[in-house]
């Protein structure tokens, strides 16, 4: 029984199981069918840039070989005419790998390309790669042969002719070896990866040597095609160093050098962004028997080089001084320090002596003693004054930059007129829709000095000095009633910032108060009788010389009685008449309108909102609107003793006075109110028979100067740092904008609309009532790109720029968009003689330093002391060759073999092909 079941699982076990090899080798089938890769038809010629400039399309699978899972991904190149494949019987031609690799077009792509470095290696456009999976490595040779072969069983047996290449070691080494087979003819990649070259291997000539070993043609070959690249890189520019100067941190001990510096952001990097320029000198096409580079000699000198193209390296974050100012700006309003806090002593001090000194006038004498002088001269109770954190030599000329209108010798003055200017229509549009305040007025010098003392004069406690000694120069003003200098006249503008808004208001305080004064001065003298007459009980209110129109006013002249005498006339309204008495109607003056800020009409809104809808909540609400109404009614019925509210409406509101056909007595049309005014319980009925004649000057002030005068100066003394710094941020970075603006080059491509970008985002920062301060760091951000990208071409002016005319912009512009530009003319040309310049400095200067001989170093590529270039940082080769492969009677076929030589590398990749049918 026992026998029987062993025998019945014995057979039970296939045999036919296909093993983990096969499975591996059908997987990379199924893989290749679904890609469609077989039969593949032949692509255009490539053209010059086609590898480097286009991008790269990447495919990928997961395969797996037993229990490794590895990674094949396709990699094919993005060409506008892909789909023009050549016309005709494409049997007898070579595969598109074969056509490929012996390309002069694409000989050396542009380091830094998106292409990957087998693209520089092989000179492929399509391909595909076999790469372990999460970080694993073969480094077995072993484990690549097995790698290989099922490689070259499938793509045999799909008839797939694209490259496979299998990539081995370290990641970092990019070693890769593959195989591709086409029509009869099998292409091996091989490649070679040492530290250091062999000794035979360090120049052109036993390059040549190599190859031609390697291929073992028995037929003669005919000369190798050789295509050389050179590169030598520039770190020490010498005389063409960058040309931003560093910032002035002690831009106040001067004079004119103080105004100009406070007047401005900082612009540009601390150091020079561009780190190196890179130039390749190329020979594109070359035969072995015509070039000599050998140890004792050479051949290929870059002066002699048919082809220049450069390329410079950058610096990813730079140190931008306009980025620098407004990120530490911004720290600030994360500051919950308040001005005592930071300034300490210095404030209370000077609120006790102004405290006390306000008590001390009203009780002393005129005479001082000697005691009071002494403490004066000493400071209060004898201890000195404490100082701020500013000094006095650094803090005076800030304020007369502030206040120019204080100092004797004005060097800064305010512009007549307020309004933005810029240095263009197109850029003044570009900025028009930013809420902040006129360009180099009051608040645009304030919010850049405080820039300033926060990046270079000590930080939130300069600052905040700076914003203390402002409350305290607002103060004084105030109390001298001398208005604020460099803010645009009129009523708080709403277009501009709050801060702006503020100063405007504090103008209307002083200009009220003024205005008052003046009044009172009036008041207080004797005025003249406007008519003389004999009847003292009689006030008979005409013009002297007004003309009596008898036939149309046939009543006699109304009479005043002394106590409803008409006052507060301004002029005369046209030929309006009172409808009840006749007499000419006059436009009384009235009160101005109240001025107020955005915060205080959120304020109002808000207290409106808050009363209700009961009937106490609309009473107050409408008392609150009609205060300006009852005003005006005052008014008018002191200048026009008698008048009715039709007489009111009629100069008030004409809308409200629908007119008719018929004539009253006095020759006007009679009419009636509006429907509006003829509702029950109309509020203009009710503030009408409320109100009482009183002239303006006598009525109680809408607008309070006094009391928003002191509003306005505690809104100051009360900011924290982070209010302050809120205040000041709509300015400060419209004024970052604009000097971005004027430092633009408009060569650079992109950057306008980068600039047009960054506007927009700084227009809906400032309208923004409570932005946030992490958009406010995203605007920045955005900010110091562009400032990094201007720097950088402000550079590249300076080292490449005699002239700056259309040509060398383009040539820069494309600089510093693409990876290598050719240089115009080559190495004889403008631009290559200033690169030749630049390097010839650098080395009299590297000689000049070193004096010490290089002949004892083992380099390769050692050269002569005078020499204009120092040695080569990398030299590639390129060799092609058509040879019978492996027989004699074998088709001829294409081989190519690359060749890198760096200090610490040294890279050989072959493409050897032979003949699979006639071998």
């Amino acid at each position: 029984m026992i026998e029987e079941i062993e025998e019945q699982e014995f057979y039970q076990c296939d045999f036919t199981t296909a093993s983990a090899w096969e499975v591996f080798i059908s997987r990379l089938e199924e893989v290749i069918h679904d890609w469609k890769l077989s039969n593949l038809k032949r692509g255009p010629p490539l053209k010059s840039g086609d590898l480097s400039k286009n991008d790269w399309e990447i495919t990928s699978e997961k395969v797996s070989f037993a229990d490794v899972d590895f990674v094949l991904t396709r990699h094919r190149v993005r060409l506008e005419d892909a789909a023009a494949s050549l016309p005709g019987d494409q049997s007898a031609e070579p595969c598109q790998a074969l056509a490929d690799m012996m390309s002069l077009e694409n000989t050396f792509p542009e380091a830094g390309a998106p292409a990957p470095p087998v693209v520089c290696w092989f000179g492929l456009r399509d391909f595909l790669v076999l790469a372990p999976a999460r970080g694993a490595q073969v480094s077995s040779e072993s484990k690549l042969k097995m790698l290989l072969s099922s490689v070259c069983m499938a793509v045999s047996n799909s008839g797939c002719e694209l490259p496979v290449l299998v990539q081995a070691l370290e990641p970092w080494q990019q070693y890769c070896v593959g195989v591709c087979e086409a029509r009869g003819v099998r292409t091996e990649f091989e490649m070679v990866h040492l530290k250091r070259p062999p000794p035979h291997c360090k120049h052109l000539t036993g390059l040549v040597e190599v190859f031609k070993s390697k291929l073992m043609s028995a037929v003669p070959l005919e000369p190798v095609t050789v295509s050389v690249r050179f590169t030598y890189v520039l770190r020490d520019w010498t005389s063409s160093t960058w040309s931003q100067e560093p910032p002035d941190f002690d831009f106040l001990q001067g004079e004119m050098l103080g105004v100009l510096e406070l007047g401005k952001l900082p612009f540009g990097a601390t150091f020079d962004p561009i780190s190196e320029l890179s130039l390749h000198a190329t020979w594109p096409q070359l035969a072995e028997n015509v070039v000599v580079d050998s140890e004792s000699y050479s051949d290929l000198e870059p002066a002699h080089a048919p082809l220049w193209s450069v390329r410079v390296a950058v610096h990813e974050r730079p140190a931008c001084l306009l980025g620098e100012c407004l990120a530490e700006f911004l720290q600030l309003c994360s500051q919950p320090a308040s001005l005592a806090d930071l300034l300490g002593d210095l404030v209370a001090d000077r609120a006790s002596r102004n405290f006390g000194g306000s008590l001390s006038v009203l009780t002393e004498s005129p005479v001082p003693t000697i005691s009071k002088m002494l403490r004066r001269a000493t400071g209060s109770g004898g201890r000195p004054s404490p100082e701020g954190p500013l000094s006095e030599e650094v803090l005076m000329p800030i304020l007369f930059f502030l206040f120019p209108d204080a100092d004797s010798k004005c060097k800064s003055p305010y512009a007549d007129s307020m309004a933005t200017s810029y240095t263009s229509e197109e850029k003044n549009s570009l900025m028009s829709g930013l809420k902040s305040a006129a360009r180099d007025g009051l608040v645009w010098r304030l919010a850049v000095a405080t820039a300033h003392a926060v990046h270079t004069l000590g930080g939130p406690r300069a600052a905040a000095h700076l914003w203390y000694e402002l409350g305290q120069e607002l103060r004084y003003r105030w109390e001298k009633n001398i208005p604020v200098p460099g803010v645009a006249p009129g009523f708080p503008d709403h277009r501009t910032c709050l801060l702006h808004q503020k100063l405007q208001m504090f103008n209307c305080c002083v200009e009220r108060r003024a205005m008052r004064e003046r009044l009172a001065v009036s008041w207080s003298s004797p005025q003249p009788l406007e008519s003389d007459s004999s009847d003292d009980e009689e006030f008979f209110d005409c013009w002297a010389d007004e003309p009596r129109d008898t036939a149309r006013d046939k009543r006699p002249r109304h009479k005043h009685s002394l106590w409803n005498q008409p006052v507060g006339r301004l002029e005369r309204h046209g030929d309006l008449r009172l409808l009840h008495t006749g007499e000419h109607l006059y436009i009384p003056v009235t009160q101005d309108p109240v001025p107020k800020t955005e915060d205080q009409i959120e304020e109002d809104a808000n207290v409106l909102i808050q009363l209700g809808t009961d009937s106490e909540g609309v009473e107050l609400r409408a008392r609150m609107m009609s205060a300006s109404l009852l005003s005006d009614m005052e008014s008018f019925k002191a200048a026009n003793p008698g008048a009715v509210l039709e007489d009111f409406i009629r100069w008030y509101s004409p809308r409200d006075w629908i007119e008719g056909e018929e004539q009253d007595d006095f020759g006007q049309k009679k009419g009636t109110l509006s429907q509006r005014m003829q509702i029950k319980d109309n509020m203009w009925v009710e503030v009408w028979n409320a109100a009482k004649p009183v002239p303006a000057q006598r009525q109680k002030r809408l607008f309070d100067d006094t009391c928003e005068a002191e509003k306005v100066l505690f809104f100051f003394s009360a900011q924290r740092m982070s209010g302050v710094a809120r205040l000041l941020l709509p300015t400060l970075v419209h004024a970052a904008v604009s000097r971005l603006v004027e430092e633009q080059k408009d060569y650079i491509p992109g950057l306008e609309a980068s600039m047009q970008s960054i506007v927009k985002r700084a227009e809906r920062l400032t309208r923004n009532p409570h932005p946030s301060q992490r958009h406010y760091e995203e605007l920045v951000s955005e900010l110091v790109g562009a400032e990094t990208v201007v720097a950088q071409a402000i550079s590249l002016e300076h080292k490449f720029c005699s002239d700056n005319s259309v040509g060398l912009q383009v040539f820069l512009a494309r600089l510093m968009t693409e990876t290598d530009v050719e240089v115009p003319g080559g190495p004889w040309g403008a631009i290559g003689n200033k690169i030749r310049a630049m390097f010839g400095e650098a080395q009299k200067a590297l000689q000049l330093v070193s004096k010490v001989e290089r002949a004892g170093e083992d380099e390769p590529w050692s050269h002569s002391p005078a020499a204009i270039f120092p040695p080569p940082t990398k030299r590639e080769f390129v060799l092609r060759a058509v040879a019978s492969r492996p027989a004699p009677y074998s088709a001829p076929s294409p081989q190519r073999m690359y060749c890198s030589l760096q200090r610490h590398e040294f890279r050989l990749a072959g493409a050897f092909s032979l003949d699979t049918v006639f071998q």
